[in-house]
């Protein structure tokens, strides 16, 4: 998709709302608590009889310093023997789980996420690496990736990362203003992280990623405009650009953020169509949702060639069918279902110290699961869905009259120029790239039972 893309304020708003990020299917709201170590057990069990490779994800939690607008699960420490007692939590767990997959060892993706993976000194993330190295072969061209925090982060420690076979980096922005990021607690310069990312590629990384959010606040249409103008001087290879999530029935921390005035519904509309109309106009190319890519990025090629897969750490473009997570709240996706870790410290080093699987949470695919899982796969990552083709691969004999209801729902969407239909086939336009979500949304069951009555997700826009 070459052209500039344009996007209309007052379509943004209609499709403004509550909805899933997809990053899996059924989405974290349908999983239970009666999925547990034994069930965890099992599922590792059933990944052990295939022989493909495997994904890796390590949670590393710590920061020094509580970003207000995060939404991740950390814990803020300056003490390095807290920081120690994890690690030897996060040995013990390897050993247990590579234990139950048996030979099943190759990994063809491995990321570690936070937290601040970079917390870590360069001992402990050589120690970290060792611990993996051990139980695990990583196979030639496997694409390994970490999360990184510029102010934080050394040359040094980029220099060992790389060593180690770090060649994918993605680095937390948010917004350059220096009032934005006081508000927000942040700490970063402009200077430090180009200076970052010029000495990541000076050691040959292979692509860096920058994240941006809006309608943070204090944040506006002008201080974005100068952070995408100084984001578009160091020229990353990719760019995710998040709409900020206000979620502080999860993270009560965020209601600091309140007093200081959240951009309503229409300012957010305006932001996103302020950076998406500036990120395509400097030549990236939207890959999905808010998703970009420059031109020659593997992501890019991936899409174009049908190969962009997506889970908990977003797009990517080497798809592994199971992937195997570490440490504590890390979440897995491995024998036809999700497994999560105990979400707090002390849970997770209890349990493994135990000797047991740290799974508090989880859920079994059903068949029906499976296949909506797939159609929504298709539409977020190739842009297409072809029912027949779809049929033939689950063995279902009328597809287009099991889809008939989602169907008929599409049509609003497609008179909104967010995709085509034809019987039995969906095609995203570039427009409907930026509305993957409601297009999904379609197609989840579960949404129309809700398992509580709180919020569940963030805004899609």
């Amino acid at each position: 998709m070459t052209a500039r893309l344009v996007v209309d304020e007052a379509q943004v708003l209609r499709f403004a709302g509550a909805g899933p990020r997809y990053t899996s299917y059924p989405t974290v709201p349908a999983w239970t608590e009666a999925f547990g170590p034994d069930e965890a057990a099992a599922a590792l069990a059933r990944a052990a009889t295939s022989a493909e490779p495997l994904s890796l994800y390590v949670h590393l939690p710590f920061c020094a310093r509580l970003c207000l607008f995060c939404g991740c699960t950390v814990e803020i420490t300056r003490k390095p023997e807290r920081v120690q007692r994890y690690l030897a939590a996060l040995e013990c767990e390897l050993e247990l789980v590579a234990g139950r997959l048996g030979p099943r060892r190759r990994v063809a993706q491995l990321h570690w996420g936070g937290g601040t993976p970079t917390h870590l000194s360069c001992d402990e993330l050589a120690r970290v690496h060792a611990a993996l190295a051990r139980h695990f072969t990583f196979e030639p061209g496997a694409e390994v990736s970490i999360e990184v925090h510029p102010h934080v982060t050394s040359f040094a420690q980029v220099d060992t990362l790389v060593g180690l076979g770090f060649e994918r980096f993605s680095m937390g922005v948010q917004d350059t203003d220096p009032h934005v990021q006081a508000v927000i607690h942040r700490d970063q310069t402009v200077e430090e992280t180009a200076a970052l990312v010029a000495h990541c590629r000076a050691r040959g990384v292979r692509s860096v990623n920058l994240d941006l959010l809006y309608g943070l606040p204090a944040q506006s249409e002008k201080t974005l405009a100068r952070t995408l103008d100084d984001v578009a001087a160091i020229r990353p290879d990719r760019i995710a650009l998040y709409g900020y999530a206000h979620v502080p029935w999860l993270k009560p921390a965020q209601r600091a953020l309140e007093p200081h005035g959240l951009p309503d519904a229409a300012a957010r509309a305006r932001m996103f169509a302020l950076a998406v109309a500036r990120l395509s106009a400097e030549g990236y190319e939207l890959l999905g949702l808010d998703h970009f890519a420059l031109p020659g990025d593997s992501l890019v090629e991936a899409l174009h060639a049908g190969r962009l897969h997506r889970n908990f750490q977003g797009y990517t473009d080497q798809r592994a069918g199971d992937m195997v997570a570490f440490g504590m709240s890390a979440i897995g996706d491995l024998g036809g279902a999700f497994l999560q870790n105990a979400r707090d410290a002390a849970g997770y080093e209890e349990r493994i110290g135990r000797g047991e699987l740290a799974t508090v949470r989880g859920m079994r695919r059903s068949a029906e699961d499976e296949l909506r899982r797939a159609v929504i796969q298709d539409v977020m990552c190739r842009m297409h869905l072809d029912l027949d083709a779809l049929g033939a691969r689950f063995g279902l004999a009328d597809p287009r009259a099991h889809f008939a209801a989602e169907w008929r729902r599409l049509e609003p969407l497609a008179a909104e120029g967010l995709c085509r239909l034809a019987p039995g086939r969906l095609e995203v336009t570039p427009l409907g790239r930026l509305f993957l979500r409601p297009l999904a949304m379609v197609f989840d069951a579960y949404l129309a039972t809700p398992t509580d009555e709180r919020p569940r997700f963030s805004q899609t826009v």
